[in-house]
């Protein structure tokens, strides 16, 4: 696949361990940018839009409920589509995210097949 053809997507999490193994899954089909924090992530759009951005829930100083928020202030990121990473099932997390209309969550570690299902789901849906 052409490289310029590949949709382009963000994947934000503190842990640089997750970011890698996310990279390493969705290389191959999309072309992929990390950020470890929600206001590198935002520097990151200025630099390049994404198609969809991976977003985890569960930051320090800027969680994902406040990047969210960030970006949908912003008229060059509020209609990127978002699908948070959760490491969390409780249904009171699932509800706070939901309540923030994401384009979907995905549990971590994430599967591969079922993380490519969200992306291009949310992708379709756009």
């Amino acid at each position: 696949m052409n490289p310029y053809d590949k949709k382009h997507v963000l994947v934000v999490d503190d842990n640089v361990m997750l970011l890698r193994t996310v990279k390493d899954m969705l290389s191959e089909d999309y072309s992929v940018a990390i950020s470890t924090s929600g206001y590198q992530a935002y520097d990151a759009i200025k630099l390049k839009k994404p198609d969809i951005i991976l977003l985890d829930y569960e930051m320090p100083l800027l969680d994902g409920a406040e990047t969210l928020k960030k970006f949908r202030e912003h008229e060059e990121s509020k209609d990127i589509p978002v699908i948070f990473f959760t490491s969390s099932a409780k249904s009171e997390t699932v509800t706070m995210l939901i309540k923030l209309n994401p384009a979907g969550y995905v549990l971590k570690p994430p599967n591969k097949q079922k993380l490519i299902e969200q992306i291009e789901k949310a992708l379709a849906d756009k």
